[in-house]
């Protein structure tokens, strides 16, 4: 019995001390570096489903815009005080698409000009700023009735016109294909019946870049 007493006064020696912490730093070390993984590759997948869920709202948003529009305009037509130098144009390269819609009144009924039989249009705008992909609309001051409201740039928000709807923060690319009325691809996007789009989503994560794409293609049924 004094022999276990006296081994329990005399603790530790510094052997011991040394070999169980050094013990302990290995498995805090691996525990932290499992840990780790697990963490970055759950971060990772809910990106990557973030990214799914972001490029399927542009999609459907301008899959909807398109389907109601009169037209995809080459350059706005309708006035914006905040347009880039020499206004806005539909080009692909730029991640820019004008698509011309008929006003609406607050019944949802189309507008016509009483002149030329024709709807009244708006203006959406969808374009890139970075990796955001952005919408402004452009209401058409001329349609009597009409419930569009402008927007602009986040930083010149007022409470009559509020920011363009940022659609996502991690685009890449956006590209589109015009098809006329016989099919065929055109250039011209005021000849466009049916179009092509597709969004490229990317970001770095724990220094993996993560990418996802996702396309669709619609008919302009008002055309």
């Amino acid at each position: 019995m004094k022999i276990f007493q006296k081994c329990a006064e005399k603790g530790f020696t510094i052997v011991e001390v040394i070999i169980a912490v050094g013990v302990s730093t290995i498995l805090a070390g691996t525990l932290f570096t499992v840990t780790l993984y697990y963490y970055a590759n759950a971060l990772q997948s809910q990106i990557t489903t973030e990214m799914a869920l972001e490029s399927q709202v542009i999609l459907t948003q301008l899959v909807d815009d398109i389907r109601l529009a009169d037209s995809i305009a080459s350059a706005n037509t309708l006035t914006d005080t905040y347009a880039p130098t020499g206004g806005w144009m539909t080009n692909d390269p730029s991640n820019i698409i004008i698509i011309q819609s008929p006003a609406l009144d607050s019944n949802r009924n189309i507008i016509y000009d009483a002149g030329t039989g024709s709807p009244y249009s708006n203006e959406f705008i969808y374009y890139a700023s970075g990796t955001n992909m952005n919408k402004r609309i452009l209401k058409n001051t001329d349609a009597a009735g009409n419930t569009a409201v402008t927007t602009c740039p986040s930083a010149n928000a007022t409470a009559t016109c509020p920011a363009d709807r940022t659609l996502s923060k991690r685009l890449s690319n956006l590209t589109f294909t015009f098809y006329d009325a016989s099919n065929v691809t055109t250039s011209d996007a005021t000849q466009a019946r049916s179009v092509s789009l597709n969004v490229d989503m990317s970001e770095k994560v724990f220094g993996k870049t993560l990418m996802l794409s996702n396309s669709t293609r619609t008919t302009l049924r008002n055309q």
